[in-house]
């Protein structure tokens, strides 16, 4: 009777990997993507690369981030998002994507190989372009994953430059989250994660703000600190 060890990893079909990475920010009050043209079609898609042979997952994050976008891999580290593997979604052949998702500064976004482009707060390009592939589904699950880690953590991500003041910090969260939140119970619940800042003297650190000064905040909490609940948005609920 023949041993069915004798069969072998090459007697079944592979399909390609990709790691997709969709690079976030926010700009002028919206979330931003950074997406590159195809040079044949014309077409936007979100920076990629294949992994080659030998090479892991890992490697080919770092080399997405480096060679197609000109980042450092040194000081930018995605994170996983979801993996993406219906058997259709490229027409050129049978891939996997093992997407990840990063957010960034704009001010880190400077010299970045790509375009950014307004986000709707359903994950779609504003323009109302398609992305090539499923990049459109990679898209609206990275905004998803964004909006998720700020509805109950103050700047995660660290978009904002420290220190800032109440209302910037709130403006970042209603850009993020799509909807306007209610002021004084935003300032109610993140105030306990963030520690006001004064100078020398003991004296609060101000920055003219809207007319008046305001206080400016740094964040004091460990990561893991939470607002506890969902931010109340100012609107009330469509029915």
């Amino acid at each position: 009777m023949a041993s069915r060890s004798s069969e072998q990893l090459t007697d079944y079909p592979r399909p390609n990997v990709a790691v997709d990475i969709a690079v976030l920010t926010v700009a002028a009050g919206a979330v931003h993507v950074v997406v590159q043209r195809h040079p044949d079609s014309g077409r936007v898609a979100l920076p990629g690369r294949f992994v080659r042979e030998r090479r892991s997952v890992t490697d080919t994050v770092r080399e997405v981030l480096e060679l197609k976008l000109g980042l450092s891999p040194d000081h930018v580290h995605p994170h996983l998002l979801a993996v993406f593997s219906d058997p259709d979604r490229d027409p050129r052949g049978w891939t996997i994507s093992i997407a990840h998702v990063v957010a960034l500064g704009a001010d880190d976004l400077g010299g970045v190989t790509g375009e950014l482009v307004e986000v709707t707060p359903d994950g779609a390009l504003a323009s109302g372009e398609r992305l090539l592939y499923d990049h459109d589904a990679i898209l609206a699950a990275a905004t998803d994953n964004l909006r998720e880690r700020y509805e109950d953590k103050p700047d995660p991500d660290n978009l904002l430059r420290e220190p800032y003041t109440l209302s910037e910090l709130r403006e970042l969260h209603e850009a993020i989250l799509g909807r306007r939140l209610m002021r004084d119970s935003f300032n109610r619940r993140v105030q306990p994660l963030l520690a006001p800042q004064t100078d020398g003297d003991g004296n609060p650190v101000t920055r003219v703000a809207g007319g008046r000064p305001a206080r400016l905040f740094a964040k004091e909490a460990p990561p893991t600190a939470t607002f506890g609940w969902r931010l109340p948005s100012a609107d009330p609920p469509a029915f």
